[in-house]
């Protein structure tokens, strides 16, 4: 053999040549056909597990792009539930909050909003010059 053996399909390849050239030399060679049974056994049985495998990978590649397109679509029927949850009880209704969705507060009027921000606050207000030089 020129280089080692590592991979799985490298195994299966060198025990199908093994089997091949059996069969070839099957004259000459003495009475090996229950251990080649047993190996011919094994060998289709991986085959068996690997295709197997390669369709159960085929289908993870199926399932995933799926699950994308799902997900493309459950983000929009997300977005018009709520746009209608929310024209239903309005922006400023505190039931919102059980669809775990902001709602407004109560609304203000500009001319309060004004006078609140006129009024200087208690720790603006700036205090009367004091003498210590006297």
């Amino acid at each position: 053999m020129a280089s080692r053996i590592r991979s799985f399909a490298d195994f299966v390849t060198s025990w199908t040549r093994l089997l091949q050239a059996s069969d070839a030399n099957q004259p000459i060679l003495p009475d090996i056909t229950v251990l080649k049974g047993i190996l011919q056994g094994v060998v289709e049985e991986l085959k068996v597990i690997t295709a197997r495998q390669d369709a159960y990978r085929a289908s993870l590649l199926t399932d995933a792009a799926r699950q994308k397109e799902l997900m493309v679509q459950g983000r929009d029927a997300a977005i018009q539930l709520r746009a209608v949850i929310v024209s239903h009880l309005g922006p400023r209704n505190p039931k919102l909050a059980e669809f775990r969705m902001r709602y407004l507060g109560k609304p203000v009027r500009k001319g309060e909003d004004l006078k609140a921000k006129d009024k200087p606050k208690a720790s603006e207000t700036p205090e009367p010059p004091t003498s210590e030089a006297a």
